[in-house]
């Protein structure tokens, strides 16, 4: 009997026919299970080398339900429950795909994969040049510069005597003009990245007071004779030495040259009068002219005026 409710129903007997009814109680048979079905996918999972990964799925089915989890198509041995961690993952682990096949009496049923991708650690700066001490003359800029290893991005922030300088932050650093209150004046700087920092070693700057002006103090040349060798020297002071002299304009007498180390020198081939500018120029790369000229003048012939003969 499959149905239940109130039945109806008549006894016979030898004396009489006698009208019954009974209650049926519902007797319930067995339930037929339900195969498994994907509720929650397993996700896409980064990772840094190093670390470990977890996927996870959620399914749908009559219990009880098994898992077997699956790395690029292949079964992971021992892996059976509805989530996975890996082991420490590793560079060669990236773009593995990982799915889990869930299982009961009535079927089985595939996630989708789900990718892991592993980066590389990030290595920590080193310092690989160490910024070097600076001189410099009053005035004068100064650069102190770093060279460092590790994971980019890399960040910089140079410090002055310990206290970290407003805008320094690229791989060199470039003083405002100095002054003698800068004269032993340290530097360093500060390298960082996600993995962590580094300090670099400490840089001294010195910084000399600064020279006289630089100045031409030759105000005027000896004249030249044609076709006669001629030879001047230039001078200045100031600045710092040694000095470097040029013909900053104007041309020297045709057979004359400027050396350098300011000498003037040649014979001469044309007369006249030749206006020039030179220039001079100390090591801190001041320099300073001055307006000369060298007159060349025709030779003096001396005659000898023979007297008479007495008769």
């Amino acid at each position: 009997m499959n149905r239940w409710g109130k039945i109806s129903f008549s006894v016979l007997s030898a004396l009489a026919a006698v009208a019954c009814t009974a209650t049926v109680a519902p007797v319930n048979g067995p339930v037929a299970p339900i195969a498994p079905s994907i509720a929650t996918q397993p996700t896409n999972q980064t990772v840094t080398a190093g670390q470990t990964a977890t996927f996870t799925v959620m399914a749908n089915g009559t219990a009880p339900l098994t898992y077997q989890w699956q790395k690029n198509g292949t079964n992971i041995a021992g892996v059976t429950s509805a989530s996975y961690t890996t082991s420490a993952t590793t560079t060669s682990d990236s773009g593995s795909t990982f799915d889990v096949v869930v299982s009961n009496s009535a079927g089985t049923a595939t996630s989708n994969p789900a990718t892991l991708t592993v980066n590389t650690a990030a290595v920590a700066p080193a310092i690989t040049t160490q910024p070097a001490n600076q001189t410099v003359t009053a005035g004068q800029t100064a650069t102190f510069s770093v060279a460092a290893s590790g994971t980019a991005p890399l960040s910089y922030q140079w410090k002055k005597n310990g206290t970290a300088v407003s805008g320094a932050t690229s791989a060199s650093y470039t003083t405002p003009a100095s002054s003698s209150s800068d004269n032993g004046a340290l530097f360093n700087v500060v390298v960082s990245n996600a993995s962590g920092s580094v300090t670099s070693n400490i840089a001294t700057l010195t910084v000399n007071a600064a020279s006289a002006t630089l100045q031409v103090t030759t105000t005027q040349l000896a004249g030249a004779t044609l076709s006669g060798a001629y030879s001047a020297t230039l001078s200045a002071s100031g600045g710092t030495t040694p000095y470097a002299w040029s013909l900053a304009s104007g041309s020297l007498p045709t057979g004359l040259t400027l050396s350098s180390a300011g000498t003037i020198s040649g014979t001469p081939t044309s007369a006249g009068s030749f206006p020039f500018t030179v220039q001079v120029t100390d090591t801190a790369s001041h320099s300073a002219s001055a307006n000369l000229s060298v007159n060349v003048g025709n030779p003096v012939v001396s005659v000898a005026i023979a007297s008479p003969a007495n008769n």
